[in-house]
């Protein structure tokens, strides 16, 4: 509430009752909501919620066939140029032995259920992600390179759980965002 205060004596800088007002203030302002609960003796729990859309993570961008994905840094462990070659099998699933691990490996072309690759490469660009303590790495045609992106809700349309949202690039495209979670 505004002017409500629990200072038992007034300075020049506190004791006015602003500070809290001016966050949920600013919170409600962006659409979103601040919630405290309050136990005697314990303390007080503020939950702070924010729309999706004000959420902004860093995205390594890559490309398979001529679309456009994001996925959050924060699930990458490194970037791999694997040659086919290296590809095992184990219990019928592709996986590659890297530095003492075995990866399997995940081919979103065949998930997201595009049209095969005409010509075969020598080599493939390999994203190793983490969920958890496992491992996976996702084939990917084309590096981008790194963004700063905005999650966009897709809303309604959220039926592929591969996908967790879109995100608009600086040219007007719009690009999926990974769910790595759901992939590996």
């Amino acid at each position: 509430m505004p002017s409500f205060s629990m200072a038992k004596q007034i300075t020049d800088i506190s004791g006015r009752g602003v500070g809290l007002d001016v966050v949920k203030s600013n919170i409600e302002a962006l659409g979103g909501d601040v919630e405290v609960k309050s136990v005697m003796g314990e303390g007080s729990t503020f939950t702070v919620r924010l729309p999706l859309t004000l959420a902004i993570i860093q995205a390594l961008m890559v490309e398979i066939r001529d679309e456009k994905y994001a996925i959050a840094l924060a699930s990458i462990m490194n970037i791999e140029n694997i040659p086919v070659s290296d590809i095992k099998y184990v219990e019928s699933k592709e996986v590659i032995h890297l530095r003492g691990q075995v990866i399997p490996l995940i081919r979103l072309d065949k998930i997201l259920d595009f049209e095969p690759k005409e010509e075969v490469e020598d080599t493939m660009t390999v994203v190793i992600c983490k969920k958890g303590d496992t491992l996976g790495g996702i084939i990917v045609d084309n590096l981008i390179g790194q963004l700063e992106i905005v999650i966009k809700s897709l809303g309604k349309l959220d039926n592929n759980k591969l996908i967790s949202g879109a995100t608009i690039l600086g040219d007007g495209e719009i690009a999926m965002i990974l769910d790595v979670n759901a992939v590996i």
